[in-house]
């Protein structure tokens, strides 16, 4: 059996940070939510939260956090959004390293990969596409997926049914 794990960011991936409610041609969902967390208003859609915990649910699944919510993330975004996710394992880094090699998000999954080395991983994260350095460290590591959804938006219904392509094809 192989092993998958998901590397997921929140706010432009979950959140969709667009003043109005997204789309449903664009995005693949109609049920779009708006709960306020820390002070910040989360905008997402139920079904996206749906298809997050169903994936988790796949034993040969694993979700990290990869965010700047960090420990926020499963303390309290989680149980506000509906994410069965107060367990998954949380990434950190210092949060003020930005840029190129020196991104923490860009570290921290580069060094849990190589340590837990899964078959696929998938790194899903608004924010890549703006990294060069990530962009090739994507590229020139086998069995490393990137996701980089348009922040306004979040995660699509097309982005998830990618993942399930790849997790699919990676059994």
């Amino acid at each position: 059996m192989s092993r998958t794990i998901i590397y997921l960011d929140v706010d432009g991936v979950i959140n969709a940070i667009r003043n109005g409610t997204p789309s449903q041609k664009r995005t693949g969902f109609k049920d779009f939510r708006r709960v306020i967390v820390r002070g910040f208003q989360i905008q997402y859609a139920q079904e996206l939260i749906d298809q997050l915990n169903a994936l988790a649910d796949h034993e040969d699944v694993t979700i990290c956090w990869l965010t700047t919510w960090e420990e926020q993330a499963p303390k309290e975004l989680a149980p506000a959004l509906g994410i069965n996710g107060q367990n998954w394992e949380v990434l950190t880094g210092d949060v003020h390293a930005w840029q190129g090699r020196n991104w923490w998000k860009l570290n921290a999954i580069r060094d849990h990969v190589g340590e837990h080395q899964p078959d696929l991983a998938i790194w899903i994260d608004d924010d890549i596409k703006l990294e060069r350095e990530a962009l090739y460290w994507v590229a020139e590591t086998e069995g490393v997926m990137a996701i980089s959804p348009d922040a306004l938006d979040g995660l699509l219904q097309s982005d998830l049914d990618h993942i399930h392509e790849n997790i699919e094809a990676n059994k």
